[in-house]
């Protein structure tokens, strides 16, 4: 069984719609509408602001579209586009909303906000896709409404945008991702400004999905004339050779990582978006694993998973770095070494060192 863990969406709603109720409770207490200057200053989060702005314009451009079928005019008309763009800038600086056409429309671009901080990567490639779909030039407008993690997914907009048709501008966009280490860059950092209008509970925004099983068809590997599974990657370091396999009342044996296993594992495996040196754990650990890492393998401490990562990192090959995991963490906080969790861990520490 394998365990995943995922954006709560049922608290995001919740939050989402609470938390534009109060902005919105506190802005039309005193005014009937809200003006395009008045959303650009919504909030201390400029993200937020400008994403209420691109899910305006979403839905006018999606209007447009509707209006542009019209089978009486001919809209692909130099002047009529030209007459077309226009309107659209003149209206755009004309934006007006009351709070009933409004709340709607921010509790969207909170929802939105909160994915884009938490899990950046998936979010994008959903927007990308979607951008493409609908309307390919558009690609680069994106550059106007997000601004979060812009140097890791822009080269594969770039790429998208100069060839709608491109096959491989989601590598781009996870190498981007791979390779951004800015720290402001963090959920915390991002989201906190939310916390001033309404505290958010990053416990709850990330949840456990529910356990799949999971066929594995992984190659065998003959060690000491056995063939062993690499599925099976314990090392029973307790079991005697004196002792009774059919001895109930012996104590289980503790399972502990095999890194000869582990890396037989990995090494045979072809999945390109996996395998690639870091020189540090930290690279390769996107926003999910490290928020998924803290709650699951370190008890919720993100000080003893730095910890960790910092021991891990200073460790000089593979077998050292699984070696402080077996002696520091899986028996001291009991992991189950055949956990979603544990298995990416894993692979993390391979790839900083499968160059070797």
């Amino acid at each position: 069984m394998a365990k995943q863990m995922t954006l709560d969406q049922d608290y995001i709603d919740s939050y989402s719609k609470d938390f534009s109720k109060k902005i919105c409770d506190n802005h039309f207490n005193h005014q009937k509408r809200i003006s395009g200057q008045e959303i650009i200053e919504l909030s201390a989060s400029t993200q937020l602001n400008l994403m209420v702005i691109r899910e305006l314009f979403v839905d006018w451009q999606k209007q447009v579209d509707s209006f542009s079928q019209n089978p009486y005019f001919d809209y692909s008309d130099s002047k009529v586009q030209e007459a077309l763009a226009t309107f659209m800038n003149v209206l755009s600086r004309a934006i007006s909303i009351e709070k009933s056409d409004f709340e709607p429309l921010l509790t969207k671009a909170v929802s939105k906000t909160l994915r884009l901080a938490i899990e950046p990567v998936s979010f994008m490639e959903q927007t990308l896709e979607e951008v493409t779909k609908d309307h390919a030039s558009q690609i680069k407008e994106l550059k106007k409404y997000i601004k979060w993690h812009r140097t890791a997914w822009e080269p594969a907009a770039d790429d998208l945008a100069a060839d709608p048709g491109n096959l491989f501008w989601k590598q781009k966009l996870y190498e981007g991702f791979e390779k951004e280490a800015d720290e402001s860059m963090q959920p915390v950092v991002l989201l906190d400004p939310f916390q001033e209008i309404l505290p958010l509970d990053f416990n709850s925004l990330v949840t456990e999905a529910p356990e799949t099983i999971e066929a594995q068809v992984e190659p065998e590997v003959i060690e000491e004339e056995k063939v062993v599974s690499p599925h099976y990657i314990i090392e029973d370091k307790e079991t005697s050779g004196d002792q009774q396999a059919g001895d109930a009342t012996e104590k289980e044996p503790l399972e502990t990582i095999d890194p000869a296993i582990v890396w037989a594992k990995f090494d045979a495996e072809e999945n390109p978006y996996m395998k690639g040196s870091i020189a540090q754990l930290k690279e390769g650990m996107g926003i999910n694993q490290r928020i998924m890492f803290t709650k699951r393998l370190f008890q919720g401490n993100p000080d003893l998973m730095e910890q960790a990562i910092i021991e891990l990192d200073e460790t000089e090959s593979f077998y050292e770095a699984i070696d402080l995991l077996n002696h520091s963490f899986v028996k001291s906080l009991n992991w189950d070494i055949h956990s979603e969790e544990v298995m990416e861990l894993l692979q993390l520490i391979f790839r900083k060192y499968d160059s070797e």
